[in-house]
């Protein structure tokens, strides 16, 4: 006859196996080729993984010179309907750099569901140190950014891992990461030469813009009435051409999730409220420059 003390053992042995259960791994391979699109406003690459319905699509896409990207993931299976916006996950590219928490909105691509995060990232995280140089920078006059992460940084980085976000932990094997981040630096050479700006000139900046109360270009009350009452949001990347005088010439929507009614509204906005301090050439000359940034229309769970 078993004990109840062996019984109450073995109950608890039980709930803590589930407990520490593994989640499921979903480790791809390429399917494709790394394709990139030069397009007018942007610069993407993208690349399949895995076969079947359980095929995802990684998409890169970068807006102007540097190292950071705006990265979405595509596929049948990426479900996020369980979950409230913002979506929280964990993303890493590895097997070196470390863990970024992040947060994202779901969407579409076609017939695929996405999961698009906000704002860039890089393949490793800005450190404590990097941080506190950029927010020291906040307002200055020094143009401020970390130091690039080098051909032999991004030769290492091989796989991309992302969790917490599906029932499933993904990480697809991307393969070295420098032929891919080489190839979107020249596109985004072009783009600012395509701008009609020096890409030069550009390069070697004494002082980039720098936005005069930015805090207060947007606020809450700039949601349009008509995508809150429909529940929508979005992501919207645009770019300004800044003039010699600090006040903006054109406004441009690089990409976005839409409704177009998005895009149209975050032009009218930056176009009649933003104005800098001008962008100075290496000789401390006023010039005309570029200015882009990521608004995330997003309605809280």
């Amino acid at each position: 006859m078993r004990s109840p003390w062996c019984l109450g053992l073995f109950v608890a042995l039980a709930c803590v196996s589930q407990t520490l259960q593994a989640r499921e791994v979903r480790r791809l391979e390429p399917s494709s080729k790394w394709i990139i699109d030069y397009a007018d406003d942007n610069c993407r690459i993208a690349r399949s993984f895995g076969e079947g319905p359980g095929q995802v699509a990684l998409i890169f896409d970068q807006f102007a010179p540097g190292d950071w990207l705006s990265i979405m993931f595509a596929g049948k299976s990426l479900d996020t309907r369980n979950k409230l916006p913002p979506i929280e996950a964990v993303i890493r590219f590895g097997p070196n750099e470390a863990e970024s928490e992040i947060t994202g909105v779901a969407g579409t691509l076609g017939d695929r569901l996405s999961y698009m995060v906000d704002g860039s990232q890089r393949l490793a995280p800005l450190t404590k140190a990097e941080q506190r140089a950029g927010e020291e920078a906040q307002g200055g006059n020094a143009p401020y950014g970390p130091l690039p992460l080098g051909a032999a940084r991004e030769q290492a980085a091989t796989w991309l891992a992302l969790r917490k976000v599906f029932s499933f932990d993904l990480v697809l094997q991307t393969g070295p990461m420098n032929g891919p981040l080489e190839a979107l630096r020249r596109c985004t050479s072009d783009l600012v030469r395509g701008w009609g700006l020096d890409v030069e000139q550009q390069m070697h900046l004494s002082r980039h813009l720098v936005p005069i109360r930015s805090e207060s270009w947007f606020s809450e009350s700039d949601y349009p009435k008509k995508m809150l009452d429909g529940g929508h949001q979005s992501i919207v990347n645009y770019r300004l051409i800044v003039d010699t005088s600090g006040k903006p010439e054109s406004c441009h929507i690089q990409t976005s999730t839409r409704p177009k009614d998005f895009d149209d509204h975050v032009c009218r906005i930056v176009m009649k409220r933003a104005r800098f301090d001008p962008a100075l050439d290496a000789a401390g000359k006023p010039v005309r420059s570029y200015w882009r940034q990521t608004i995330n229309f997003r309605i809280a769970g």
